[in-house]
């Protein structure tokens, strides 16, 4: 729907605020599993102090991983990044580097409104082409549809299909946080310059606390 201009601000700004919340709600969740998962590999006997703890909370991140991809992904989704692209789409007027000019002020000579290439419907069917040729994409559905948001009756007695029809790999989930980020950091630039880091903040809380476990095992044993 196009809206007016200090409606289309309004409302960009507070999808900008929530797709923000949600993208770093999956790329934290993928970056901690992945955390506990190579932590196996260097500290295997701290994680066993809590075995039950870290197999739930690596159980439960994996789960969102999946479930917070499939709904930004989702192309019928009410809201998430194809939702964004159409909103985008509709009004499109309000992003042009004119009215990214108006709104921080910037002089006619400042660097940030050099060369910017203009948003196009060709160019958001681009983006929309980037999530329809993410590798895992099909992987993420099935996973959702057959198990993490419905139990299909197959799949729910024979674990093992996941795995063997619905691959995920770091890879997969490093594309697509690279999607998710990227796509709402290149609109929100055009909007007015704003742009985010998608780094999780204290990833190594998690090997500082097993390096301190560790320490303690150590010393009781002494």
């Amino acid at each position: 729907m196009k809206l007016e201009r200090d409606a289309f601000e309004e409302h960009f700004r507070n999808y900008r605020k929530y797709l923000r919340t949600e993208i770093h709600r999956f790329c934290d969740s993928a970056s901690v599993y992945r955390q506990i998962s190579e932590r196996t590999q260097d500290h295997l006997d701290e994680l066993n102090l809590a075995p039950a703890f870290f197999s739930t909370v690596e159980d439960t991140l994996f789960t969102t991983i999946v479930l917070w991809a499939d709904k930004l992904f989702d192309e019928r989704g009410e809201r998430g990044l194809f939702n964004f692209l159409t909103f985008i789409e509709y009004n499109r007027d309000w992003m042009t580097t004119a009215e990214l000019q108006r709104r921080r002020g910037y002089p006619d000579d400042h660097w940030m409104l050099q060369g910017r290439i203009p948003i196009t419907a060709k160019s958001i069917e681009e983006d929309r082409a980037k999530i329809r040729s993410l590798e895992a994409l099909k992987s993420i559905r099935i996973r959702r549809d057959k198990f993490h948001g419905h139990f299909d009756k197959d799949y729910f007695f024979d674990r093992s299909r996941l795995q063997n029809e619905a691959p995920l790999h770091w890879k997969d989930l490093n594309e697509a946080a690279q999607v998710m980020g990227t796509m709402l950091n290149d609109y929100s630039v055009d909007f007015d310059g704003e742009m985010f880091s998608w780094t999780t903040m204290n990833i190594d809380d998690l090997r500082h606390l097993l390096r301190a476990a560790k320490r303690g095992r150590h010393r009781n044993a002494d």
